[in-house]
Formats: structure tokens, C-alpha cells, sequence
């Protein structure tokens, strides 16, 4: 029982530190994107769209 609570804590623990890490991930990416396209380069800031979208469903996985 005690080693099953302890997973569940560790997971927890991994769930928050990935959560937190993919917000700070996403929101690097949407200041690239941005600059990307201030800066007319449309073609990095499609293939950063990919990844930012990407992103942003993971944590909607892992949010729920």
C-alpha cells in the first residue's frame, strides 16, 4: 500500500514538473513565432506553429 502511494506521489511530482516545463516551452515558442513573423520569415514561423500546437494539445492531454 505505502509503495503504491509513494508511485502515485512520484508521478504526481513528474506530472507537475513536465506540465510546468511544457508551459514554459510554449511560451518561448510563441515569442519566436511572433519575431519570426515580424521579421518576414514565414517559413520558420510555420514550422514553429507546428511544434506550438503540438505543445499546446500535450498539455491539454496532461491537464485533464
Amino acid at each position: 500500500m505505502e509503495l503504491k502511494i509513494e508511485l502515485k506521489l512520484l508521478e504526481s511530482q513528474r506530472k507537475k514538473a513536465h506540465k510546468k516545463y511544457l508551459e514554459i516551452t510554449i511560451a518561448r515558442v510563441h515569442g519566436e513565432i511572433v519575431n519570426h513573423v515580424l521579421s518576414n520569415q514565414h517559413d520558420n514561423a510555420s514550422n514553429k506553429a507546428i511544434l506550438f500546437k503540438k505543445y499546446c494539445r500535450r498539455l491539454n492531454y496532461i491537464s485533464i
